[in-house]
């Protein structure tokens, strides 16, 4: 036992500094939530968004018409403070007028007298907007391009001039809200899907009505608060072209 422990001791000397050495380099183990403590989860993120200008050439067309189907063309201007609020205006023409549906030619069929009363469409519509955008990401295109995309919520109000024959032509009040996928092909570039609900009164038809005191027909409509909905695809070009990048 003499002869022993004078080299377990003699061992444990040598050893003792390396030890002491190698756990002053490394450290104790640091736990994930400890590594995000540290420091910011992403780095060098680009802001895609904030401090940036966006003017967007828009197309669409409105979904839930009864008798008159609307081509929308117009664009749409916003800034955002941040990567998640911003501002901004969008105005919408119907160059071509309204387009007939399925029930408006059936009506023009089996009761043309009907339809010379005329049917109400869209001219124009504005909005002042609200931006919110709650949730962004990267998605990955066939498993090699890689994009960055993000999904906003729309909130304003605005206005609608409605076409059509004696009392259908009107502009009135159009509160609006609406959802949309935004998606980056380049830095400066994006593609836009948004559905608004556009809220406003119309009269879809006019009635003619023949107790007129001058023997002129004239045109009857009732008016009444209800959702319009139409589908925008939007190409955004950003200014600054270059964004930001995080630190």
């Amino acid at each position: 036992m003499r002869k022993v422990t004078p080299l377990i001791l003699a061992l444990l000397a040598v050893c003792a500094p390396a030890t002491s050495l190698a756990a002053g380099i490394t450290g104790p183990k640091k736990s994930a939530l400890e590594k995000l403590e540290e420091g910011d989860a992403i780095r060098r993120r680009v802001q895609y968004r904030g401090g940036r200008f966006m003017v967007a050439p828009t197309f669409g067309f409105t979904l839930n018409d009864s008798y008159q189907r609307n081509v929308l063309m117009g664009a749409a201007l916003s800034y955002h403070f941040t990567e998640s609020v911003g501002v901004g205006l969008s105005a919408l023409a119907s160059p071509f007028g309204g387009l007939d549906s399925d029930l408006a030619e059936q009506i023009g069929d089996e009761r043309p007298d009907r339809s010379k009363d005329g049917f109400s469409h869209v001219s124009l519509l504005t909005s002042l907007d609200f931006l919110y955008t709650p949730i962004a990401g990267k998605l990955a295109l066939f498993g090699r391009q890689v994009l960055n995309y993000d999904m906003h919520l729309v909130a304003g109000i605005g206005g609608a001039k409605l076409g059509g024959d004696g009392d259908l032509a009107a502009f009135t009040l159009a509160p609006v809200a609406g959802v949309g996928l935004r998606t980056f092909l380049l830095n400066w570039l994006d593609l836009n899907l948004e559905v608004r609900d556009y809220i406003y009164s119309s009269a879809p038809s006019a009635v003619t009505s023949n107790e007129t005191t001058d023997g002129t027909a004239k045109t009857k409509a009732t008016a009444e608060w209800g959702n319009h909905f139409a589908v925008l695809i939007g190409v955004g070009f950003h200014f600054p072209m270059d964004p930001e990048i995080k630190r």
